[in-house]
């Protein structure tokens, strides 16, 4: 293939006026067709060249660098923030429903990240966080006065007094009690604490997590609460499911074992076998194998927990059934000592 250069030199031989001087409609021509050219031979192929190099740029980066840190550059209405650390895809989704002051429900399975993106927004919108597990009592939302006379608060008090993202973890494991409070402070801005009627602070916000979608316990969830359609109504709810880029980054880019941990859910999932393969259990797997701990073992500790065989047979005839490379050590090791590597 010739060059530009060629291309090039060989218009201007062909385009010369009879005196062997080029006019400047000529020349304009010229550069017009050199950036066609150009155009046609790089533009259209421009991403498939940056995709087949991107790898080994990031590649080498890592090598000379180390791992770099993901930046989320979080733009809103009056200010930009920049938040390190590895986001969720529905982190964006999240940040501007929060922004907006809409009470956000995040419901998923356990291990998917709720509370971290629940944090990150915070970071990003510069509020401080204040966190609350599944209450089982009123007054560890509302606060109490004590045999003193002193008023012992909450983070609900603190979010609501001082403006700060409020999240309550489990929200579907609460007592009902306790949801009408939230309820009835989110809706009228305003609350009856022990010491009193007191407005909201103009940045208090809302973010509840559950692992069920509030209508009650299932198979894998049984400690929870039917959310009454009142309470739900508040909310916008949005379901957090793994992110593989998360799983990525937390196992230093070990794509088999992200590729073991989709199998497994998608093999437990259709043979009805209850076993969760959460962040934490790719955490706990990553770490236990640089501690040389022959990886049936690591398994048994990370995710199999006690199963009996019959189960644990079930579930790597799902593996093969879900496609699993049953080349991977983690499958092999799935089968017993005997298979290890």
């Amino acid at each position: 293939m010739k060059t530009i250069e060629e291309i090039k030199a060989e218009l201007n031989k062909d385009l010369v006026s009879t005196k062997g001087k080029r006019t400047s409609s000529v020349t304009k021509a010229v550069d017009a067709i050199q950036k066609a050219v150009i155009d046609v031979v790089i533009g259209d192929g421009l991403d498939e060249i940056l995709s087949s190099i991107k790898p080994e740029l990031d590649k080498k980066i890592i090598e000379i660098y180390g791992k770099l840190p993901e930046v989320h550059i979080i733009k809103t209405s009056t200010d930009t923030t920049r938040v390190e650390g590895t986001t969720h895809e529905k982190f964006d989704r999240v940040l501007q429903l929060v922004s907006a002051d809409i009470p956000v429900f995040l419901t998923g399975e356990a291990g998917t990240g709720k509370n971290v993106i629940c944090k990150q927004v915070a970071e990003a919108l510069k509020l401080d966080f204040y966190f609350t597990n599944a209450v089982t009592q009123e007054y560890k939302l509302t606060g109490f006065i004590d045999a003193s006379g002193k008023y012992q608060k909450t983070q609900f008090y603190d979010a609501f007094t001082k403006g700060g993202v409020f999240f309550l973890d489990e929200i579907d494991a609460s007592i009902p009690e306790v949801l009408v409070i939230l309820n009835a402070a989110i809706a009228n801005r305003y609350f009856d604490f022990p010491i009193g009627r007191i407005e909201a602070h103009k940045d208090f916000r809302v973010i509840a997590a559950g692992n069920t979608n509030g209508k009650g316990a299932d198979n894998n969830y049984t400690g929870r609460y039917c959310i009454d359609a009142a309470s739900l109504d508040r909310f916008a709810l949005i379901n957090i499911d793994y992110s593989e880029k998360i799983e990525l980054n937390i196992c230093e880019n070990n794509q088999e074992l992200v590729n073991f941990a989709h199998k497994f859910r998608q093999a437990t999932h259709d043979c009805g076998v209850e076993c969760l393969f959460s962040y934490r259990s790719i955490i706990r797997i990553h770490e236990m194998e640089k501690l040389e701990i022959p990886l049936y073992e690591v398994l048994n500790i990370a995710v199999f927990k006690g199963m009996s065989e019959d189960d644990r047979n079930i579930i790597v005839e799902g593996l093969q059934r879900a496609g699993m490379d049953t080349n991977s050590k983690y499958y092999k090791a799935c089968k017993g000592p005997n298979f290890q590597m």
